[in-house]
């Protein structure tokens, strides 16, 4: 038996609506295209399908039903195939280079990669840490597609598409004699030692919030481990600059900090995405940026600044 889709959809019309013109208007055709069909049809099977009433439309016979319910599982099973397709071809796959400013690293990129690990699970997320300079010059050279970063350093060459401003913020001992106040300015902080995060730019950046006031940090300690910065700071070692916090209270082998924000003024580095000028985003690249911004929009990044 040889028969098209579109025959039986016509079938189909016809028998719903009682009437070939019916059913060509559903189409958009002309009705003889419809009874070509029913007659196309009747011509291969052993009983008529139809029977025509002169300007009263057409039923189907009991032969005529019997055969039109098969003809609607066909329909309903290419309805199913056409959406599982469709399901298949929308189906957001393949892999992106992200880059990650070190020390945010840990505490950022779980929250987006769970996110999309749930939202699109055939997504892979390849990940490179650095400093900020580093990862933009990933970028510039094409070894990544996406870097998260400060926008205070990346090339001319590159756009940035922010996410949220992050305000500096002090970490100091939990016994220190400032550890009560509610609010602190660098005037406060010239004279104790500080535990500096030694990476670029981020030293030239605390150094720089310093000398807007006429101030110069006393440099103790340094290290480029954002997480040996912390346990220094928890020890009773000095203070730190930081942006951004872990989400859940951290412990350490010696002694405890606490955070406490800069009075408001001081320059705070807006944290966003970095990818090439030129660069045509892919769809999943698109899908990684917007996860992003409504996870922002959602307030799940607030919770890691000190307001």
């Amino acid at each position: 038996m040889h028969y098209t889709l579109k025959q039986l959809k016509y079938l189909d019309a016809a028998a719903r609506h009682r009437s070939i013109t019916g059913a060509a208007e559903e189409f958009n055709i002309s009705p003889s295209s419809i009874a070509a069909a029913i007659n196309s049809m009747e011509d291969q099977v052993t009983g008529a399908l139809f029977v025509r009433h002169p300007s009263k439309g057409v039923t189907p016979t009991q032969y005529g039903q019997d055969f039109l319910a098969h003809v609607r599982g066909i329909l309903e099973q290419h309805n199913h195939f056409e959406k599982s397709l469709g399901g298949v071809s929308n189906r957001l796959e393949g892999r992106v280079r992200l880059g990650c400013f070190a020390p945010l690293a840990p505490i950022l990129l779980p929250i987006v990669m769970k996110t999309i690990s749930i939202r699109y699970p055939t997504v892979s997320i390849e990940i490179a840490e650095g400093d900020t300079l580093e990862i933009a010059g990933m970028i510039e050279n094409g070894e990544l597609d996406l870097a998260m970063g400060y926008d205070f350093a990346f090339s001319k060459n590159a756009k940035f598409s922010p996410l949220f401003d992050a305000p500096p913020h002090v970490a100091i001992n939990a016994e220190h004699q400032l550890a009560t106040r509610s609010v602190l300015d660098l005037e406060d902080l010239a004279n104790e030692p500080m535990v500096l995060l030694n990476l670029d730019p981020t030293r030239d950046y605390m150094f720089g919030l310093f000398e807007e006031q006429g101030l110069s940090p006393t440099i103790a300690h340094s290290s480029k481990s954002s997480e040996l910065v912390r346990a220094l700071v928890a020890s009773g070692l000095g203070f730190s600059i930081f942006n951004v916090r872990p989400l859940r209270k951290q412990t350490y082998v010696v002694g405890d900090l606490v955070r406490i924000p800069l009075r408001p003024g001081y320059l705070a580095p807006c944290f966003g995405f970095i990818y090439r000028d030129e660069k045509n985003l892919t769809r999943v690249e698109k899908a990684l940026i917007k996860t992003c911004e409504e996870l922002n929009l959602d307030g799940v990044f607030k919770r890691v600044l000190v307001q």
